[in-house]
């Protein structure tokens, strides 16, 4: 029995081995075998031997040649005595400060959690702050390790307890886009929807009434998390208006921004002449969500004058498209801002 090719076989990535591969692996280790009329009788002695050292399984009848002298398995099984994983004493590990509450933890998470360790122990001293996924590709060879030990659109890992920036790392936020204009130290104007980031962007490079206008993806814009700084330091923007549709989900997703950006970040005000021109104007259609209570909502985002309409429309059981205020609006209509 030949060592080698037993070896050839195992170094395979997996663990079922087609006929081809058994072949070329049997005449690589045994080249004088090619030119012998009873090289598959002498490849399928190899084989019994292999299994009945536990080494190899070979299959049923009904996965062999139908013809052959002798026939031959159409696959084989390697059988891999996979060494057992060794028993990590974590009590011995010397963790950081940072992670003393590890023995909260249970598996895989005590795993990960000595990964990051030993991490930190070896570069604690140099590290740069690096998005999430650079980071998670140098501590465990996958760059979406990190992503999936932190909670849904939070900075930190096992439940709270450990910051990304204790690992030098951070989440990068998906980018806004936006179309500038020559209007520095404007405000910038976030619109809800796609068709309406084409209008008011076409319409201010001729009014340049904002530095530059977002199209902020609907509620994909509640997880933007620190984009609109980026934008706003870019175009040279002084503050952030937001318009989208009149409905209770069109109001929600800037007040769920807004409570999720406090401690310094910009936050978003209501661009308030095109929701007045919305309520006075705009096309009315009917709302689905017939909930009671919405008249906070509306005054949350709106304050009590305007809010008290949009209260108003959705009682009627209305609710207005921002899509009302398009592109023949805003070149058509005249003094929409006062002066």
């Amino acid at each position: 029995m030949s060592d080698m090719f037993l070896k050839m076989l195992e170094t395979g990535p997996r663990k079922r081995v087609t006929l081809e591969e058994v072949r070329r692996a049997f005449f690589t280790a045994h080249p004088e075998a090619v030119t012998d009329p009873s090289r598959n009788a002498l490849l399928l002695e190899h084989l019994r031997t292999l299994e009945e050292a536990g080494s190899l399984k070979l299959p049923a009848a009904g996965s062999w040649e139908k013809v052959g002298n002798p026939p031959l398995p159409n696959w084989v099984q390697v059988i891999r005595n996979e060494a057992p994983a060794p028993v990590v004493d974590y009590a011995a590990v010397p963790w950081v400060p940072e992670l003393g509450f590890w023995p909260e933890l249970k598996p895989p998470a005590l795993e990960a959690a000595r990964a990051i360790n030993d991490f930190l122990l070896r570069r604690r001293t140099t590290l740069t702050m690096v998005p999430i996924k650079e980071r998670s590709l140098a501590i465990f060879g996958d760059e979406k390790r990190l992503d999936t030990l932190r909670a849904s659109g939070s900075d930190r890992l096992f439940g709270g307890r450990l910051q990304l920036s204790v690992l030098g790392a951070f989440v990068v936020p998906s980018p806004l886009p936006y179309r500038m204009a020559n209007a520095a130290g404007q405000p910038v104007l976030i619109v809800e929807n796609h068709n309406s980031f084409w209008s008011f962007g076409e319409w201010n490079q001729l009014t340049r009434r904002y530095a530059a206008v977002v199209y902020g993806s609907g509620k994909a814009f509640q997880g933007s998390g620190n984009a609109l700084e980026q934008v706003l330091l870019e175009v040279g923007g002084v503050g952030a208006q937001y318009l989208g549709d009149l409905d209770p989900a069109g109001v929600r997703i800037p007040l769920e921004f807004n409570r999720t950006h406090t401690g310094g970040y910009t936050t978003v005000t209501p661009a308030i002449e095109l929701y007045r021109w919305l309520l006075e104007n705009g096309r009315r259609r009917p709302l689905e969500e017939r909930k009671e209570g919405l008249g906070h909502l509306a005054d949350d985002w709106l304050g009590s004058e305007l809010g008290a309409d949009l209260a108003v429309l959705w009682d009627a059981g209305q609710w207005i498209p921002q899509e009302s205020l398009g592109f023949e609006q805003l070149t058509q209509v005249p003094g929409l801002f006062p002066r």
